[in-house]
């Protein structure tokens, strides 16, 4: 009975797998129809070029080192300084915030937010030009 019970057990799973194989083959990726910038950020040097570089790009994906966000409190743009924010989330604790404002009166730089586990040693970021944000928020 239990050879019975093991043999059903691994039909029942190859076919889960393979419907989900069936299902999984309708997903498709889009091109993207924005330029988007993709960079790592592993110092503060890179930090500055991911913040300050103005690519004509309406949107960043940065992949942080989280000791660099944590430990750079703003970045020295042509246009001024972008501050860049890291707390803990009182809402969601053992996670992290992590916001990165233009210089001020940059209306065209980006805005980037990010949230993380504390005990990640990286941090998503997505930046979105300033002036494509869907509603205002307060910037420290």
């Amino acid at each position: 009975m239990h050879q019975f019970l093991s043999a059903l057990s691994y039909k029942s799973v190859a076919f889960l797998m393979l419907s989900g194989l069936a299902y999984a083959e309708h997903a498709r990726a889009e091109p993207h129809k924005t330029l988007l910038n993709l960079m790592s950020v592993n110092n503060e040097m890179e930090m500055k070029r991911a913040v300050c570089m103005n690519s004509g790009a309406s949107s960043k994906l940065l992949i942080a080192k989280m000791d660099v966000v944590k430990n750079t409190k703003g970045v020295q743009c042509p246009t001024g300084i972008a501050a860049i924010r890291y707390r803990e989330d009182i809402s969601d604790p053992g996670h992290v915030l992590v916001n990165i404002d233009p210089p001020k009166g940059n209306n065209k730089g980006l805005d980037c937010d990010g949230k993380a586990d504390l005990a990640l040693t990286y941090i998503g970021l997505n930046c979105l030009a300033v002036d494509l944000e869907s509603t205002s928020h307060r910037k420290n």
